[in-house]
């Protein structure tokens, strides 16, 4: 008897975030963080969709907008929120290569100032707080002022 060794590839998404807090009058550098990000379930649940759906729903996968908010509570697979939002922008940029997926998301110096604490990255949402399928959270623990922006490089690579 013949004995058959089946392929067993296991995707994995890995997430990591980089925030960097820039001067917001000259773009000089003050801190840069990295952060490891979680993809909870319904971000999970929203790709098996596509994959497996005639049509999903929402019909698209994309990434539309970053939020932050103060909330420190930890980040967990059961997420379909931010804790406590404060600010969200439309993503500033978007790209890919192979198998790595890069998005941007742009806090100006007064989109949002304060102690932040987590942040997230939304399908379909609106400008509205916590609107959307939330895609990825994150604990984060930036210091911004009025006089700074932040920038926040999320990599989401699938291997």
């Amino acid at each position: 008897s013949k004995k058959y060794e089946q392929d067993k590839h296991v995707m994995k998404i890995s997430i990591n975030v980089t925030a960097t807090v820039r001067d917001a009058k000259t773009g000089k550098v003050k801190r840069v963080k990295k952060f490891h990000n979680l993809l909870p379930t319904v971000g999970r649940a929203l790709i098996a969709a596509h994959l497996g759906t005639a049509s999903p729903s929402p019909s698209s996968i994309l990434v539309n907008y970053s939020s932050v908010g103060t909330s420190s509570t930890a980040a967990a697979n059961g997420d379909i929120a931010l804790g406590a939002e404060t600010a969200r922008t439309v993503i500033a940029s978007r790209t890919s290569a192979s198998n790595v997926a890069y998005i941007t998301g742009f806090y100006g110096a007064t989109d949002v100032s304060g102690t932040l604490r987590e942040a997230g990255l939304w399908i379909n949402g609106t400008a509205t707080a916590n609107s959307g399928t939330l895609f990825s959270r994150v604990i984060i623990n930036i210091t911004k002022a009025v006089t700074e922006t932040l920038t926040l490089d999320w990599t989401i690579t699938i291997s």
